[in-house]
């Protein structure tokens, strides 16, 4: 492994700190570290995101699950490199390694020693739309009404067939990954990220039909802005873009999934599931107890 790029919370100090442990860490295995322009972190370089994804091998965020979409996008750019996320925010759901195991989890990634998870991510490409850059996911595509007191229709489709018309405040997009983000407050179930497909959830529809849809992972979803109210496309949080009256985006599969490095004795989605919304442990069938 010769360079690692760091995507560090400049926003939190604990971060900072941590990445500068990790940078010395990188150094001392024989690599070169690589951060985004910011506060010095400790990296031996400090790019522009262009740059900062030029010739890497592996991506470590050291924030919380932001920060790791963040870093998913910037890997994604650089073609393969696996992420490694540590978590220094709050839910954390994604990034399952804290500070403390932060050594040991890098050091693993570093030897080859460490599991590597491969999640279905989605892009949305404008077919009729005042943009042309193609937008990437790791959680969710959301298309959303502009006036708080309005509501925005959208025409959705699956592999050119019709299937209904939205009046919602918007609709989800969402991977297995995302769909414990937006999808989930938005009533949207939860789905093992072992399974690839997309979810599509209605965002407060004013319509009797308002179920979320599981479609296969190679079926395409266009969805198209009808009625007289405009719409904003966001990509993970993402700066919106405007989607006015007639815009149609097309979602599908992304060329390739995420690679994310997981410590082999890292709890399993279940766990994590459980610990992050504090859901009763019980007792599994035949009176033995549920993994840890």
């Amino acid at each position: 492994m010769d360079r690692v790029g760091l995507v560090v919370h400049y926003g939190r100090e604990q971060a900072v700190a941590v990445a500068g442990d990790l940078a010395r860490q990188v150094r001392e295995a024989g690599a070169a570290t690589g951060a985004l322009e910011g506060p010095d972190c400790g990296a031996d370089e400090v790019t522009t995101a262009e740059a900062f994804t030029e010739g890497l091998d592996l991506v470590v965020s050291i924030g919380g699950d932001g920060t790791l979409l963040r870093a998913a996008e910037l890997a994604m750019r650089a073609g393969d490199a696996p992420v490694l996320a540590v978590n220094v925010g709050r839910l954390g759901f994604l990034t399952a390694v804290g500070p403390e195991e932060a050594a040991q989890a890098l050091g693993e990634a570093l030897r080859g020693e460490a599991i590597v998870e491969r999640r279905f991510a989605v892009v949305a490409e404008p077919e009729d739309a005042p943009w042309t850059e193609a937008q990437w996911a790791l959680n969710e595509v959301i298309v959303e009404k502009l006036e708080r007191h309005r509501m925005i229709t959208l025409a959705l489709s699956v592999d050119g067939s019709p299937v209904t018309t939205y009046s919602a405040d918007g609709l989800i997009v969402s991977t297995p990954t995302g769909s414990t983000a937006y999808s989930f407050s938005a009533g949207g179930p939860i789905v093992s990220p072992r399974i690839d497909c997309l979810l599509v959830t209605p965002v407060s529809p004013h319509m009797l039909f308002n179920r979320p849809v599981l479609l296969a992972p190679d079926d395409v979803v266009v969805l198209e802005v009808v009625g007289e109210e405009p719409g904003l496309l966001s990509a993970d949080g993402r700066r919106g873009l405007d989607l006015p009256v007639g815009s149609r985006v097309r979602i599908r599969a992304a060329d390739r999934p995420v690679s994310l490095v997981r410590r082999r004795s890292a709890p399993g989605f279940f766990a994590v599931l459980r610990e992050k919304f504090s859901l009763p442990a019980g007792q599994a069938p035949h009176g033995q107890t549920f993994d840890p």
